[in-house]
């Protein structure tokens, strides 16, 4: 199989899937979203407009709140395990410095 035609099948393949993971994130979005509505609709029953929105709002804040502290602590610990690529950068020329300086005493002693 050529390369063009093995390329041509990953993007389609890659196409596909993204297609497949948009519909279904649109999918869960308008099923929470219909959790709220019925969650809110409940509220005001019990509690009244003014209330049930309030509750409703103040309970999305949390769970925005949650998601951004728990995805902060992930990435967090995610970002420290990976090396820098300055430290490897630094590597590499404090190599070159010390090869040169030790084959500069080399070809003096020599």
């Amino acid at each position: 199989m050529s390369l063009a035609r093995c390329a041509g099948r990953m993007a389609k393949h890659a196409a596909l899937w993204c297609a497949l993971a948009t519909m279904s994130l649109c999918l869960v979005l308008a099923g929470l979203a219909f959790l709220v509505a019925g969650f809110c609709i409940w509220l005001a029953q019990h509690f009244g407009d003014a209330a049930a929105a309030a509750i409703t709002g103040g309970a999305l804040l949390l769970f925005a709140l949650a998601i951004s502290l728990g995805g902060s602590l992930l990435l967090g610990r995610r970002r420290r395990r990976e090396p820098s690529p300055l430290a490897d950068v630094a590597a590499a020329i404090a190599g070159v410095l010390v090869e040169s300086l030790t084959h500069r005493r080399k070809a003096k002693q020599g």
